[in-house]
């Protein structure tokens, strides 16, 4: 047998060595894609989402403030720099992968309605990036291409945000800011708007009884003009406004009495569909309402008066507007007290009673009354006297009582009246047949008379605000 010539063993060498060199070319460039996908998606891909997931805890942050100024006032904002109309957080670090987050709150606009704040957040998070300093894997944007990494702003040295546009992203104060570490930074925008109080006729957290066998609830909307009956005539332009009489019901109940035009809830009730329920019927409905604080951005009270026990009348040294209205404190008002306009100019008042309520309001045309009382209040419908007709005009809030408490709302005839009540703490009593127009927010309520009730729909927009609710999100994506 003859062996293998030096020649031919040379050739097997060569093609072995290629053979090892493109298999090891292949094994480089496998690793190479593998290790660069690896560090985008273990790294800057985790950053990325986890950025955004800081920001949003700031956004969570910043509305939790927001709702202390309803619900928690004399504690919003503690612990923030606070200036004026703006709010800047402190910068809160959290999680394992060492999370930033900072926010800054603008109060940026007024109801001219209600005189409710809005409030505008602005958050940063901010996610460290670990891994090789490489922005992605593919950043080509052209046709049949798909970029991936052009979105992910990677800080590796300097801020790009500050030398871009500045700290405030308005192109002001550009400058280049170093950063300690590689990261991603993104920023969201929530506007939160102020939820107001009347959104049915009839909201109570408790026990209902009502109200009379040949009681009606129906509805209206002022800013077509003055009540009319039309929950029966569907051919009548006004008759899309008739039917939203609603009643809200925190606990169980078997039924409610009276014609009812609109929708009816309860939380674990039995009512069933009749011929006196034009709305849906919903038993599986359940709510809380949050006690109610007296606000804490009234102006300086006016010298005089004090205190109401005889026949008062006053006019306001200004016309007021509804964010800053002329604001009176009484320790007393038991008397009769007359609200008059400031010439022909529509005019706000605000008073807080800080004691029991049993007086006789009138309340002239183009006045707008909020009345604060800290504890009962006890009337004849009468004594509700509202030359303007509308609910919207004469507001009573009543200050919750402190934990188990005790409240209520009498309203005894004879009398018909226009008006709203936001008492989440107060038992509702309410005797009689008065024609009413307006809204009930209370914790129980009683009702044994054969009322006509009208929900007036312009209410759906009026009032103190009770909460806040996130109205927009965007993400700022420069």
């Amino acid at each position: 047998m003859r062996g293998k010539r030096p020649a031919e063993e040379g050739n097997v060498l060569i093609c072995a060595l290629c053979t090892i060199l493109v298999i090891s070319l292949i094994g480089a460039n496998v690793l190479y894609n593998c290790t660069t996908r690896f560090n985008v998606a273990s790294s800057q891909v985790r950053s990325w989402k986890e950025s955004l997931f800081a920001a949003e805890a700031g956004g969570d942050i910043a509305y939790a403030e927001v709702r202390k100024t309803v619900l928690d006032p004399t504690r919003a904002f503690n612990a923030w720099t606070n200036s004026g109309a703006l709010h800047v957080s402190p910068v809160t670090t959290f999680g394992g992968n060492n999370l930033v987050t900072s926010t800054a709150v603008d109060l940026f606009y007024y109801d001219p309605i209600t005189g409710n704040p809005w409030y505008r957040a602005r958050s940063k998070g901010t996610a460290p990036v670990n891994g090789l300093r490489r922005t992605g894997m593919d950043d080509r944007m052209g046709a049949g291409t798909r970029g991936d990494s052009l979105l992910r702003k990677i800080d590796f040295n300097t801020d790009h945000f500050i030398s871009t546009y500045g700290p405030n992203g308005d192109g002001v104060g550009k400058a280049l800011v170093d950063v300690p570490n590689p990261q991603i930074t993104r920023r969201i925008e929530q506007i939160m708007a102020p939820v107001t109080p009347f959104e049915a006729a009839i909201k109570c957290t408790g026990s209902f009884y009502g109200l009379g066998s040949a009681a009606q609830v129906d509805s209206y909307n002022s800013k077509n003009g003055p009540y009319y009956f039309a929950a029966n005539n569907p051919a009548d332009p006004n008759f899309k406004d008739s039917r939203s009489g609603s009643v809200l019901i925190g606990t169980p109940v078997a039924e409610v009495n009276g014609m009812l035009y609109g929708n009816i809830s309860t939380n674990g009730g039995t009512v069933r569909p009749s011929q006196y329920i034009t709305g849906v019927i919903d038993n599986n409905v359940p709510f809380t309402v949050p006690p109610y604080k007296m606000p804490t951005d009234m102006p300086p009270p006016e010298t005089s008066p004090t205190s109401v026990s005889s026949t008062v009348t006053i006019t306001p040294p200004t016309a007021g507007t509804p964010a800053v209205p002329t604001y009176y404190l009484l320790s007393e008002l038991s008397g009769k007290l007359i609200i008059n306009p400031v010439g022909t100019a529509e005019t706000y008042v605000a008073i807080h009673v800080t004691n029991d309520m049993t007086a006789h309001i009138n309340v002239k045309p183009k006045v707008h009354v909020k009345i604060f009382v800290d504890g009962n209040i006890d009337v004849k419908g009468r004594d509700i006297d509202n030359e303007t007709g509308l609910a919207a005009n004469l507001q009573y809030y009543c200050i919750s009582p402190p934990d188990g408490g005790s409240q209520f709302i009498h309203i005894a005839p004879p009398g018909n009246f226009a008006a709203t009540f936001y008492a989440p703490g107060a038992d509702v009593v309410l005797n009689g047949n008065p024609d009413l127009t307006g809204a009930i927010v209370c914790k129980t309520f009683y009702g044994n008379g054969n009322t006509s009730w009208h929900y007036d729909r312009a209410l759906d927009n009026e009032g103190d605000a009770v909460d806040y609710r996130i109205a927009s999100y965007v993400e700022d994506i420069r």
